[in-house]
This record gives C-alpha cells, sequence and structure tokens, in this order.
C-alpha cells in the first residue's frame, strides 16, 4: 500500500515547479502527483484525485492564493492541507492566512527543510506559526504535548520503534515529531534535544525518576 503524502503543487512560474517537483520526489514519504500554473486547472484535477497536501503560491493569474485557499477549504476542510508560498512576509498576511485555515504560510526563501517539514508536519494536523509573528512563545511552549512525550521517551534511550510503540503511532509519525522538535530547539542530534530540553526545564522531572 503507497502511504507516501500526496502532494500538489500550483506556482505560475514553471522553473519554481521544477525545482520543487525534483526536490519533494528525492524526499523519502512524499510523492507529487501533479504540478500546476493555472489554478483553474488545479481545482478541476483536485476533484479527481484527492491530494493530502496543496502547497502552492499567493501572486496567481486568474484568483490569488487567498482565494483560492478559501474555496478549497470550503469544499474539503481539513482533508486537504494546505501550504502557502509567498515573497511577501507582512504580518497581515499571515493572520490573513491563518484566518483562512491554512497549515503554513512559508516565505519564498524558506530552504527545502523547512517547506518538507511544513509539508510532514501539517498532516499531524499541526499549524505552523512563523517566529515574527507577534505572539509570545518559547521553545518550552512550542512544543506540542505530543511532541513533549517523544521527548520525554527519548531522554529515556528509547529507540523510535520503542517510542512508536509505547505512543501507539507509527515510527513515521515518530520521525516527524522528531525533526519538528530539532527544529524549534534549533538542534540537529537526537543528544542535542534531549540536552536542550533539559536546559528549558522540559524534561527536569525526568531527574527525579
Amino acid at each position: 500500500m503507497n502511504d507516501n503524502i500526496r502532494v500538489y503543487l500550483l506556482d505560475d512560474h514553471p522553473l519554481v515547479l521544477e525545482g520543487l517537483k525534483n526536490r519533494l520526489d528525492s524526499e523519502p514519504g512524499i510523492e507529487v502527483l501533479h504540478t500546476f500554473t493555472d489554478p483553474r486547472e488545479f481545482i478541476a484535477q483536485t476533484e479527481l484525485y484527492c491530494p493530502d497536501v496543496a502547497l502552492m503560491d499567493i501572486s496567481l493569474p486568474y484568483m490569488d492564493g487567498f482565494q483560492l485557499a478559501r474555496l478549497l477549504k470550503e469544499r474539503y476542510g481539513n482533508s486537504l492541507k494546505i501550504i502557502l508560498l509567498s515573497g511577501y512576509t507582512y504580518e497581515e498576511f499571515y493572520y490573513k492566512a491563518y484566518k483562512i485555515g491554512v497549515h503554513a504560510y512559508l516565505s519564498k526563501q524558506s530552504s527545502y527543510g523547512k517547506i518538507i517539514n511544513a509539508i510532514k508536519q501539517s498532516m499531524l494536523g499541526h499549524i505552523l506559526i512563523p517566529e515574527n509573528i507577534g505572539t509570545t512563545k518559547d521553545s518550552n511552549d512550542a512544543l506540542t504535548a505530543a511532541e513533549r512525550e517523544v521527548l520525554q521517551l527519548l531522554a529515556k534511550e528509547k529507540t523510535n520503534k520503542e517510542i512508536a510503540l509505547e505512543l501507539a503511532i507509527s515510527q513515521r509519525t515518530v520521525e516527524y515529531h522528531l525533526t519538528s522538535i530539532n527544529q524549534k530547539l534549533e538542534v540537529k542530534t537526537r543528544i542535542g534535544a534531549v540536552v536542550k530540553g533539559f536546559e528549558l526545564g522540559v524534561l527536569s522531572f525526568l531527574k527525579e525518576e
């Protein structure tokens, strides 16, 4: 059974589409079903093939990304995850996007790694809020309840398989959580995440066990 995350790409710049498609297709667990330059064709094909994630530009012909996102949310609700890419990083654009119900609003300058993480996190139901939006949070508060559970088990030197069994989730979901934890804590390794967790007080109670 193919359990890849199925993605549609929409951008009116063919070179951007080609670059994104090539990179995403090389990522395990992600499959680009189709690329589009015209939102009208995108709408028609979405009804036929039902992708998991729509990754699309804000600036489009015939309608903008906000209008399209609103239409998609009305038709598909949360069954279709929406990630917007834009060259505009105005705070009001962020608020407008999240009011519609998108799962992420990313700058076109974002790394492929950040885009890939947004795709995977959206499938877990997470909404990625850019750090420059006027909200107060630290790395401790940024971790979701599920991520805290994973980090706790990581601190007990559990393997991905053991974490998956204990939390009754798939190993792929564990990997998604670990990617998000590392990004939020700004570390690159499992050990780094645990060390940072203790430094921030997220794992302080584990010392008493």
